[in-house]
C-alpha cells in the first residue's frame, strides 16, 4: 500500500464584496472545498481557474488540491463592498486635500499623512466615519496653525481690523485685540469662517486703549579750536614797476647814460597763535504724545526747507522737514505689554554740502542722525533707542622750510592747529497705558494750566516792571 502526502501551502487572502465575483487562477486543480458555502460560492472553470462569488459578509477558508498532491489554503474575506471601490470612493470624497495617502494593508484600509489645515482634518474624520473598516492615522502638520494665523492676520489688515491679532497657543488659535463696533466683530467672524478654521474669539468691543509716550531727545555737542605757534609770511603778493631811461650824447665816442627805478607794493600775513577756543551746546526736546493703541503719532520741532524739483517740462518745489522728528505706533495687548514701532530723527541744515544750480540758487544738504526700531516693553518701562557718539579730530602743522625742521629752535618757526568736534545723541521713550481719568494725564493737564497762568501774569501790566 502506497500513502500519499499532501504538501500544504498558504495562498494568501482574497477580498471581495457581497455580490461580486473574482477569478482565481490555480494550475492543475483536482478538487476544492469551502469552509462556509453561505459566505462564498466557489466553482471550477476548467482545470486552471476558480470562480469565487461573494454571498454574504464574513470570512471563510478555501482549500484547493492540485494534481501534484499539493494543497493550497486561501482566506476569503467578503465585505458589503469591494475594497477597491471603497478606496476609489474615499479619494473622491477627499477631493483636493493634499498630503493624505489611502492604502490597503491586509483586509483593512488606512489613511496616513499630514493635514495642512483644521478644515482638512475635519473632512478626513467625517469621511472615515462613513466606513467601519477604515482607520485614519492622519495628523495635522506642525506649522499648519502658524500658516493659518498668518493668513488670518493678513486678511484682518486688509479688512481694516488693525487691532485684531490671531495668535497660536499650543494647538489652538486665539483672536485677541479689540474692535470698535458689533459690525467689525461680525466682519472678523466672517473672515474666520471663510478661511475654515476653528478659533477661540477673545475680541473686545469698545473704545481703544490710549497710550501716552513720553520721549526725550538729548544731544550734547562740544567743539574746540586750538592754535599754537607762529605762522610766518611765506607768500608775498603785490605789484612791481620797472622804468629804464637811455640818453644819447651828442658827441660821438662817448657812452650813453641810463637810469632804472623799481617801485612796488607787497603785503603778507604774520600770525602769532596762542589761543584755545571751546564751545558747548545742548539740545533737549521732551514731546509727550497720546494716541490710540495701534494708531500712529507724529511730532516735528524744526522747520521745512524748500527744495526745487526741475525737469525738462516742469518745475515744482518740495519742502523737506528738518529738526526733531518722531513717528511712533504703540500697540498694547491684554497683559500690559506695549509693542512700539519708532522712527526718531534729529537733522539740521548743512550748507557745507550745498549744491548750486545754474541760476545761482543753492540747495543745502542735511546732517542727520536717525534710528528706527520695533521693541516691546511693559507699562512704564523706558526704551533707550540710541546712544550714538561721534568724535572728529583734525590736526594741521605749518612750517618754515628748513628752519622748521631744526630741533628745539624749529618750534619758533612752526604753527599747529587742532580742531575737535564731539556729538552725542540719546533718545528715551517711555510708553504708558492711560485713560482720561489717570493720574498721569491729570498731572500733565495741571502742569500746562499752571504754566499758562504764569505766562499770563508775566505779560500783563505790572507796577514793578
Amino acid at each position: 500500500m502506497i500513502a500519499t502526502v499532501s504538501l500544504a501551502q498558504d495562498g494568501g487572502p482574497v477580498s471581495l464584496g457581497v455580490g461580486t465575483q473574482k477569478v482565481l487562477t490555480v494550475p492543475g486543480i483536482q478538487r476544492v472545498a469551502v469552509g462556509d458555502p453561505a459566505i462564498a460560492d466557489v466553482r471550477t472553470i476548467g482545470n486552471n481557474q476558480l470562480l469565487i462569488i461573494g454571498s454574504a459578509e464574513g470570512k471563510t477558508t478555501l482549500l484547493v488540491w492540485k494534481t501534484s498532491g499539493q494543497r493550497i489554503s486561501y482566506l476569503i474575506s467578503v465585505r458589503k463592498q469591494d475594497p477597491n471601490e471603497i478606496i476609489s470612493e474615499i479619494k473622491k470624497l477627499l477631493g483636493d486635500v493634499e498630503g493624505v495617502n489611502v492604502r490597503m494593508v491586509g483586509d483593512r484600509i488606512y489613511l496616513d499623512g499630514q493635514a495642512y489645515t483644521q478644515a482638512d482634518a475635519d473632512r478626513i474624520e467625517q469621511v472615515v466615519g462613513l466606513y467601519t473598516n477604515v482607520k485614519s492615522f492622519v495628523k495635522i502638520a506642525p506649522n499648519a496653525k502658524k500658516l493659518v494665523a498668518q493668513n488670518l492676520n493678513a486678511a484682518f489688515q486688509k479688512a481694516g481690523l488693525k487691532n485684531v491679532q490671531a495668535n497660536v497657543v499650543g494647538s489652538t488659535i486665539f483672536l485677541e485685540g479689540s474692535v470698535e463696533s458689533q459690525q467689525d466683530l461680525q466682519k472678523a467672524e466672517l473672515i474666520t469662517k471663510a478661511i475654515g478654521e476653528k478659533v477661540e474669539n477673545l475680541l473686545v468691543v469698545g473704545i481703544k486703549r490710549m497710550i501716552l509716550s513720553e520721549v526725550q531727545f538729548v544731544e550734547i555737542r562740544r567743539q574746540s579750536t586750538d592754535r599754537f605757534g607762529i605762522k610766518y609770511p611765506l607768500d608775498i603778493s603785490g605789484n612791481a614797476q620797472v622804468r629804464v631811461n637811455i640818453t644819447k650824447d651828442l658827441f660821438p665816442g662817448t657812452f650813453g647814460q641810463g637810469a632804472m627805478a623799481a617801485t612796488g607794493l607787497g603785503n603778507a600775513q604774520l600770525n602769532v597763535g596762542f589761543q584755545m577756543n571751546d564751545g558747548y551746546g545742548r539740545l533737549l526736546a521732551q514731546p509727550k504724545l497720546v494716541c490710540a493703541s495701534g494708531e500712529q503719532a507724529e511730532f516735528l520741532a524744526g522747520g521745512e526747507v524748500p527744495i526745487p524739483l526741475i525737469t525738462n517740462n516742469s518745475f515744482a518745489v518740495e519742502f523737506k522737514p528738518y529738526g526733531v522728528i518722531l513717528k511712533l505706533r504703540p500697540t498694547a495687548d491684554r497683559n500690559g505689554n506695549i509693542q512700539t514701532e519708532i522712527t526718531a530723527e534729529v537733522s539740521e541744515v548743512d550748507l557745507s554740502v550745498a549744491v548750486t544750480l545754474g541760476g545761482g540758487a543753492s540747495i543745502p544738504g542735511f546732517r542727520v542722525r536717525k534710528v528706527k526700531t520695533n521693541v516691546t516693553v511693559r507699562h512704564g518701562e523706558t526704551i533707550v533707542l540710541s546712544g550714538v557718539f561721534a568724535h572728529d579730530e583734525q590736526k594741521s602743522v605749518s612750517k618754515v622750510p628748513g628752519l622748521g625742521h631744526i630741533p628745539i629752535i624749529g618750534e619758533l618757526f612752526k604753527n599747529r592747529a587742532f580742531d575737535s568736534n564731539k556729538r552725542e545723541l540719546v533718545v528715551f521713550v517711555t510708553p504708558r497705558i492711560v485713560n482720561p481719568d489717570s493720574d498721569k494725564i491729570r498731572s500733565i493737564i495741571d502742569d500746562v494750566k499752571s504754566r499758562y497762568k504764569q505766562a499770563r501774569g508775566e505779560v500783563t501790566f505790572g507796577i514793578f516792571d
